[in-house]
């Protein structure tokens, strides 16, 4: 899945007057389309520690009739949860073309570029951020704290990390259309700044230089676009 979903932004990122005219033709699927795809290929790999300590946990305290089932609906709940995000960016995204505030999968005035950066380096800093960047940080302390067995608990569980993630992650992900949706470059760039963050967690130095830099660059945008 994770593989299907980068192989498909690298073909339409490479034939990316199709997904131009796409959106340009207001084609609402298009967008989601694209949209449930970035956010499948991005976040699966930052959720692979938590994935995977999950089946160490799963394979010491639950039946092994039951485990590859549990690891299946707990991934699967994380899925479903990013490509919900995904459907409300991409509906997002093209209510916003249709007001030519995106133009090609990017903020049209370098202004609203600048607000999102802004807004993107004061979340950085928000206890809401550092709650949940706790908690994807963490993935054994999480388990140990949030755990339920059997089926229930793997859906309950998958709820509580996927809300986290979201959480944690929201305003990254919409940095796209600053960068440009499907620019590659600029997703691979978002996908392992999103890694290395849940790597290090929230005491490290990368949390606040990030918050900086956004500011910096939000101030800079607004200072280009005359405000």
């Amino acid at each position: 899945m994770l593989f299907v979903a980068w192989a498909w932004l690298f073909r339409m990122g490479a034939a990316s007057e199709i997904y131009i005219c796409s959106v340009q033709a207001t084609v609402l699927p298009a967008a989601i389309g694209m949209w449930v795809a970035m956010m499948i290929a991005m976040m699966v790999p930052s959720a692979l520690p938590m994935i995977l300590t999950y089946a160490q946990v799963t394979s010491r305290l639950e039946p092994s009739s039951m485990r590859l089932g549990l690891i299946a609906l707990f991934v699967a709940i994380y899925v479903i949860v990013w490509s919900a995000f995904g459907a409300v960016a991409g509906l997002t995204e093209w209510l916003l073309g249709q007001s030519a505030l995106i133009r090609d999968g990017q903020l049209a005035e370098p202004r609203y570029a600048g607000a999102l950066l802004i807004i993107a380096g004061l979340y950085q800093w928000s206890t809401v951020k550092s709650v949940c960047l706790s908690r994807c940080h963490a993935p054994l302390g999480f388990l140990l704290q949030h755990y339920r067995s059997g089926y229930g608990g793997a859906i309950k569980l998958g709820v509580e990390h996927s809300a986290a993630c979201v959480g944690c992650c929201w305003v990254l992900m919409l940095l796209a259309w600053v960068g440009g949706a499907m620019n590659l470059a600029w997703m691979v760039v978002l996908t392992l700044f999103v890694a290395l963050e849940k790597l290090l967690g929230t005491r490290a130095t990368i949390l606040r230089l990030s918050a900086l830099a956004l500011l910096g660059a939000g101030a800079l945008e607004l200072m280009m676009s005359g405000l």
